[in-house]
């Protein structure tokens, strides 16, 4: 065979290869879109199909009632009744009514404090003052009533000249380290109220 045939054969065999390569490249490339395409498919269909847990989708707010409040609830003021235990009983004239003012004053204060009257309302203050009040007999009424001056005059000498009280604070059995116990606003809150709505008297027991 003559070099003026080999030549054209040649041509047409690399053509005839490159052919072949084109399209098996064209093949390749069409069947892979295909094949991805299921498994996203699939992975869309049972995403789609699976529900959330309830746990995700609900949310359980309970039920709130901010006017329900328990005797631990800074919003209410409690401890009226034994805060005031120490006032009945006793008034001017009755045998050892200094140092009972002294305990009664010793209790309101504490009382005040640990209520934080200061930051109360006066309203707040006297609802819970009647609280205890507007249970008492029309005796035990009028006895605080007449005790009442005799107990703020003892709580503002605590807060104000406790050394000056030292005998008085120690035979009433009291712990004079642990007085007066109260800051000046929280008692001054507390006895601003009271002195506006605890009857005056004779001062006759």
């Amino acid at each position: 065979m003559t070099s003026k045939y080999i030549r054209p054969l040649a041509l047409l065999l690399c053509a005839a290869f490159l052919g072949c390569l084109l399209a098996a490249c064209n093949g390749s490339a069409d069947s892979s879109p295909a094949s991805s395409a299921a498994p996203a498919s699939d992975s869309a269909s049972a995403s789609g199909s699976s529900e959330l847990p309830s746990s995700t989708t609900e949310a359980n707010t309970g039920e709130l009632n901010p006017g329900n409040f328990d005797e631990n609830s800074v919003f209410s003021i409690t401890g009226t009744e034994n805060a005031f235990a120490p006032c009945l009983g006793w008034g001017p004239g009755v045998s050892g009514c200094s140092l009972k003012s002294v305990i009664a004053a010793a209790s309101l204060l504490q009382w005040a404090e640990g209520a934080r009257m200061s930051s109360r309302s006066p309203e707040a203050i006297q609802d819970a003052f009647y609280s205890w009040y507007d249970g008492l007999t029309d005796n035990q009424q009028e006895g605080f009533a007449e005790a009442w001056p005799l107990i703020k005059d003892a709580a503002l000498d605590l807060l104000s000249d406790k050394d000056s009280m030292t005998d008085r604070i120690a035979d009433a059995g009291l712990d004079a380290d642990t007085l007066p116990g109260c800051t000046l606003k929280n008692w001054q809150a507390l006895q601003s109220v009271l002195d506006g709505i605890v009857p005056e008297t004779n001062g006759e027991a």
